[in-house]
């Protein structure tokens, strides 16, 4: 009787360990399978990280769409606004006085042929100097396209200016611009009266 006694407390000693056992087992595989949410939660903070990242992307990227804002208004600034508008205003004045030398005082046909080569041949150095000054090449020296205009090429040299977005902006360079304008003006009208009281282009080479 005290042998079987023995036996039960010792089996009952063993299913209890047993027991113990796998229930420790158990936890440890509850504790097992709840590692993956856990990998599953990094995973979701490397999405989040990586989606925080895309946003600083998308900051990051709107200096460049203030950059390309910039430069088109930089570029338009180019253009002359208002005082290019005002610079046409030329054109019809000079082609009013050209009417009246020819109406009033029987201005010869020459000029007019003068003016269109010479305007041509100022807007060509005009686009070479456009052209010069974007790959940085030689440019044309300012005396000479200021020399251009003078010599009846301001038509063309003002349409340059205006077509191509070149030379209005520097101040120093449109005042001795216009005065050239003014100074061919001054001398078309001169010519002109002399011609109206006789003196042509071929008696005033001759007094030369």
């Amino acid at each position: 009787m005290a042998a079987a006694g023995k036996e039960g407390r010792d089996g009952g000693k063993a299913k209890a360990a047993a027991t113990g056992t796998s229930g420790r087992g158990k936890a440890a595989g509850g504790s097992a399978r709840a590692t993956p949410a856990r990998g599953g939660t990094a995973k979701g903070d490397g999405t989040g990280r990586s989606g925080s990242g895309s946003k600083t992307g998308g900051r990051s990227a709107a200096p460049k769409g203030d950059f390309v804002k910039r430069g088109g208004r930089a570029d338009a600034g180019q253009g002359g606004g208002a005082s290019g508008a005002w610079s046409y205003l030329a054109l019809p004045v000079f082609a009013l006085l050209y009417l009246v030398a020819v109406l009033k005082w029987k201005l010869d046909q020459w000029p007019a042929a003068v003016y269109g080569v010479a305007s041509v041949l100022a807007f060509i150095f005009y686009a070479i100097d456009k052209s010069a000054a974007r790959s940085e090449r030689w440019r044309t020296p300012e005396s000479t396209l200021l020399l251009l205009g003078l010599a009846c090429g301001w038509p063309g040299a003002l349409l340059a200016q205006q077509w191509l977005r070149h030379k209005t902006v520097k101040t120093s360079f449109q005042l001795m611009f216009w005065a050239t304008v003014l100074l061919n003006m001054a001398a078309f009208a001169a010519y002109a009266r002399l011609q109206a009281g006789g003196v042509s282009l071929g008696r005033l080479l001759a007094l030369q």
